[in-house]
């Protein structure tokens, strides 16, 4: 139905003289092809305002209930991945020592191109950069939870899980570059956020997946905002921010934006670092120059030496069944 704020209801269209809106709506048609013109813009008056308060009456009844379902789904979803994630364990791989998840995830995203699943991101290693990366979600059917791995720091360590696998990558999966033309860090931790920002933007990113007939290409967008912020002056390391770059909110690489002081330089300079969560062939650019290039991986399992990593385990929901693997 048309607008009714859009009808020509100058009267001069209607009757061929200056006639009020009012009077055409009172009745003073003359001939019989006004009086029907009439007759149907008021009736489409009266039915844009029943039907309008109708449609307001059920978005009032309706919204409250879906937004609950919606706040309820997410507290369950939360629940179970933080039961999750807590089954895992990560030591120092030579000391033996626990190293420390971040308390929170500090991404909760959803994939709506392949299912709608529900997922979160999870860190380990609450001083500097982080020393691994989790990308932890549900498969649609609910049988398993699909975790993927990356290790994102020089620091031996190993994971364990509790059915019995482990990880225990040699290398890191971050190549660190410094970051070109790029002004020095600025002496406040307000001015280098802005510049990380700043710099964030100038990442652009795509991906294929290569197990699709036609190969298709995926715009990716980043998420402006950094998802966690960390130091580590003990390594030079004096402010550091982690991106993700994403389809739509679901991640498929990280970036890792740093001001550290090297060894033999005076004065303090920019780098960057770039991993990946997904499967599909990825290509990130700066400044329109490609700076990354992550091949297609074709299979989901991987040695537990390398620095990407994959795993899958069964669900099992605590609150019902008492146990989690």
């Amino acid at each position: 139905m048309k607008n009714v704020s859009a009808l020509p209801l100058r009267s001069s269209l209607l009757c061929g003289k200056k006639r009020s809106f009012h009077h055409f709506c009172r009745g003073e048609a003359k001939s019989a092809e006004e009086r029907t013109t009439r007759s149907a813009v008021v009736v489409s008056l009266l039915l844009c305002v029943i039907f309008g308060q109708s449609l307001f009456a059920q978005d009032k009844k309706d919204s409250p209930a879906n937004e609950a379902d919606e706040v309820a789904l997410a507290r369950e979803q939360m629940r179970l991945s933080r039961e999750q994630v807590g089954l895992l364990k990560l030591q120092h791989a030579k000391t033996g020592a626990e190293i420390e998840r971040v308390e929170h995830p500090v991404l909760r995203f959803t994939a709506p191109l392949w299912g709608g699943h529900h997922g979160t991101v999870w860190v380990w290693g609450k001083r500097g950069r982080p020393v691994a990366v989790l990308e932890m979600f549900r498969q649609p059917d609910g049988r398993l939870w699909n975790q993927a791995f990356h290790a994102t720091s020089d620091v031996p360590f190993q994971l364990t899980a509790p059915n019995g696998e482990s990880w225990t990558p040699e290398a890191n999966s971050l190549k660190v570059q410094r970051l070109p033309n790029a002004p020095p860090p600025a002496e406040t931790p307000a001015g280098r956020i802005r510049q990380m920002k700043a710099f964030a933007q100038k990442f652009t990113a795509h991906e294929f997946w290569v197990t699709q007939p036609d190969r298709p290409r995926y715009e990716l967008r980043l998420i402006s905002a950094p998802v966690h912020r960390y130091e580590d002056r003990d390594r030079q390391l004096i402010d550091g921010a982690m991106f993700i770059i994403a389809q739509d909110t679901n991640p498929e690489v990280t970036l890792f934006l740093e001001a550290v002081q090297p060894a033999d330089e005076a004065k303090p300079v920019w780098q960057f670092g770039l991993g990946r969560t997904g499967l599909a062939e990825i290509v990130v650019l700066y400044d329109d120059q490609e700076v990354f290039r992550a091949p297609p991986l074709r299979t989901e399992i991987f040695p537990k030496t390398n620095p990407y990593w994959r795993m899958k385990s069964v669900f099992n929901d605590s609150k019902d069944k008492g146990v989690s693997q």
